[in-house]
């Protein structure tokens, strides 16, 4: 299965105002952003040992879908900060891109390679619907950024799925209880939501088998959820280096997204607010 050797996320609760000036200018403070942290999370792997590398997002899609924002301008500025810039962007899947990412990295990477998948949601204009919302609460923003070692068999296991009908968080629960069925690890991270829509975990979830919702202290922080909770859980003591855990993430609106991983001995853990 997948090792995890790095995982950090940088909060981002204000862009800088840079982007009143228009939309190149904003794209060379999101392309710096994440130059700097895949410089940060890669400093000793070569450009050559990285066989898949994307960007993924909840929030950015308008920006780039009203031609306000350009991937190739970002990619040039983060190639200032890095000599490993993400290669293509995707905000399709929303909260569950990452998974969907590696689902997408299975067909082209080299077994023993690294996979790097940055988690982006900037809220670049301040729009207020992604300040805050009723359907998932307060919104955290900033990038998380996971470096994955693939196993020399090329083999780890994933699923991305689409949900069939309109309760697709409840689709979600159901896939989550039988993988943890099955699986060795016993231990899934949830997606952070308010008290009362997070009910729906335990209403199918055993609670002993789920981390924390962390909602109350990070707020709802779209695909980085998942990122944010294990470096939580890894500061707090309790993360186990070798033990196998689930990371999930799923989107109100059907995608959800689920694997089993391990981290190294030396994983680098980072939250810089």
């Amino acid at each position: 299965m997948l090792t995890v050797e790095a995982v950090q996320y940088r909060s981002i609760a204000k862009f800088p105002d840079c982007a009143r000036q228009g939309g190149r200018q904003a794209a060379a403070a999101v392309g710096e952003m994440l130059g700097v942290e895949i410089a940060r999370a890669t400093p000793t792997i070569a450009p050559e040992q990285i066989s898949f590398n994307m960007c993924v997002s909840t929030i950015m899609d308008l920006l780039f879908a009203t031609g306000w924002l350009k991937w190739p301008d970002i990619v040039e500025a983060a190639s200032r900060f890095t000599d490993k810039p993400p290669e293509n962007f995707t905000a399709s899947y929303e909260c569950a891109g990452w998974g969907f990412a590696l689902e997408y990295a299975k067909r082209r990477f080299l077994p023993g390679s690294h996979i790097v998948i940055t988690v982006a949601d900037l809220n670049v204009l301040d729009f207020s619907f992604w300040r805050g919302n009723p359907n998932w609460g307060n919104s955290g923003f900033g990038i998380a950024t996971v470096v994955f070692k693939v196993p020399e068999d090329g083999r780890f296991p994933l699923i991305a799925r689409v949900a069939q009908s309109s309760y697709g968080m409840a689709e979600f629960c159901v896939d989550l209880r039988k993988w943890l069925e099955t699986s060795e690890s016993g231990l899934a991270n949830v997606p952070f939501l308010p008290s009362g829509m997070a009910e729906i975990y335990t209403h199918f979830l055993k609670s002993e088998c789920l981390m924390p919702n962390l909602h109350g202290q990070y707020g709802h922080c779209f695909g980085s959820d998942t990122w944010v909770s294990y470096i939580t859980h890894a500061k707090s003591g309790r993360l186990d280096a070798g033990r196998i855990y689930t990371a999930t993430s799923a989107s109100l609106r059907g995608y959800w997204s689920i694997t089993d991983l391990t981290f190294s001995d030396d994983c680098r853990f980072e939250f810089t607010a």
